[in-house]
C-alpha cells in the first residue's frame, strides 16, 4: 500500500508518496509566494502530484492522501476554518473535498503540526510512546498531542496551538486575542519585532546596521550575540528562556513520554536545543533527568510528508474497521 502526504507550509508545499513502513518513495516541493488564488493553489498541488505519479512504480497501490495545513482545521469536513498569512485564500475552503475531487482518492486534512507529530508517533522518534507532545518554533509556534496513538484535537480543533498560550498576562496583544501569547516572544517574527523595538528605543546595538537587510533573521541575532552585542545577547537569552518555560509547562500539563521539538529557530544558533533542555531540567527538578526525554524532530523536509501519509493510513484503517464491524 502507498499513501500520499501533502505538507502545506507558509512558504512552500511539500508532496510525496510513502509506503506502509513510512519510507518516502518520491517527493516534490514548490513555493507558494506567486500563487494568488485558491483555484491556482489546488491546480499546483494537482500538477505536482500528477508528475510524481507518472514516475511512480505500483501507482495502483495508492490508497489516499493526508494533508497537513496551518491553522484551525475542521477534520470532519476537511474545511480550513482559520488560516492567515500568504495562504489566506484557503481560509473557509473545503480543502479536503476539493482535493479529493481532483485526485480521485480519499483525502484527509488536519493541522500541519498535528500531522507532523502524528507521523513521528507512528513512524518516527515517538513510535511506541504512550504520550507524545511535539512543537515547532518557526515563524510561529505550533504543536501536537498524541495519546495512545490518537491525535488530541479538542472540541473546537484548537488543541496544540501552544503559541497562543500566554506567559505574560500584561504583554502586547496577539492575533489570537490572548495578550502576552508566547508566540510574541519565542517565534521568528516575535524576536525580530523585539529587535526593532530595541533600536527604536535608542539602544546601542550592531543590529541597527543589518536589520533592514532582506534576508535578516534570528540567525543574524545569534551571530551578533557571539560577537558580544549586548542587545543580541539579551534577545537570545529571552528567546531560549521563553522556549524552556513553554516546554516545561507542557511537561507539567501532559507528563509526556517524549517531547519532540522542531522548527527553524533550532538552527538559528549553535546548541539551541541543548541550552533549552538544560533550562527545562532546572525547572522540573522533581523529575530525574533520565525521565525527561526531549529530542529534535526528524528531518523537517520529510516529516510533514510522512505525517500526512500516516494520517491517511490511520483514517483509512478506521473506515475499514467500521465497514467490517
Amino acid at each position: 500500500m502507498i499513501f500520499g502526504g501533502i505538507d502545506i507550509g507558509g512558504t512552500t508545499v511539500k508532496v510525496g508518496f510513502v509506503d506502509k513502513e513510512g519510507n518516502i518513495l518520491c517527493r516534490d516541493l514548490f513555493h507558494v509566494e506567486n500563487i494568488k488564488s485558491y483555484k491556482n493553489f489546488l491546480k499546483r498541488i494537482f500538477n505536482s502530484i500528477k508528475s510524481l505519479i507518472n514516475n511512480l512504480e505500483n501507482k495502483y497501490l495508492i490508497q489516499g492522501y493526508g494533508v497537513g495545513c496551518p491553522g484551525r482545521i475542521n477534520v470532519q469536513e476537511g474545511r480550513v476554518l482559520w488560516c492567515k498569512g500568504k495562504l489566506e485564500y484557503i481560509e473557509n475552503q473545503l480543502l479536503g473535498p476539493d482535493l479529493e475531487a481532483l485526485l480521485g482518492k480519499p483525502v484527509f486534512c488536519d493541522n500541519d503540526v498535528n500531522s507532523i507529530v502524528f507521523g513521528e508517533a507512528h513512524f518516527g522518534k515517538g513510535k511506541n510512546a504512550k504520550i507524545v507532545v511535539g512543537l515547532t518554533f518557526g515563524a510561529g509556534i505550533g504543536g501536537g498531542i498524541i495519546i495512545n496513538g490518537n491525535i488530541i484535537r479538542g472540541e473546537h480543533f484548537t488543541a496544540g496551538h501552544f503559541g497562543y498560550m500566554s506567559q505574560d498576562s500584561s504583554g502586547r496583544n496577539h492575533e489570537s486575542g490572548n495578550s502576552g501569547a508566547v508566540e510574541i516572544h519565542a517565534s521568528h517574527s516575535g524576536v525580530i519585532y523585539k529587535a526593532k523595538e530595541a533600536i527604536q528605543l535608542g539602544m546601542k546595538t550592531s543590529l541597527e546596521e543589518i536589520i533592514n537587510a532582506n534576508n535578516f533573521g534570528v540567525n543574524n541575532i545569534y551571530e551578533e550575540s557571539e560577537k558580544g552585542d549586548k542587545v543580541s545577547i539579551r534577545l537570545v537569552q529571552e528567546l531560549e528562556s521563553e522556549m524552556s518555560v513553554l516546554i516545561a509547562n507542557l511537561i507539567f500539563a501532559f507528563d509526556p513520554s517524549i517531547i519532540l521539538v522542531g522548527g527553524g529557530l533550532l538552527d538559528a544558533g549553535k546548541g539551541v536545543l541543548t541550552r533549552v533542555r538544560e533550562k527545562i531540567i532546572k525547572r522540573i527538578d522533581f523529575l530525574n533527568n533520565k525521565e525527561i526525554i526531549i529530542e529534535r524532530m526528524s528531518s523537517y523536509e520529510k516529516v510533514g510528508i510522512i505525517g500526512g501519509a500516516a494520517l491517511a493510513k490511520m483514517e483509512l484503517n478506521k473506515i475499514n474497521v467500521q465497514k467490517k464491524g
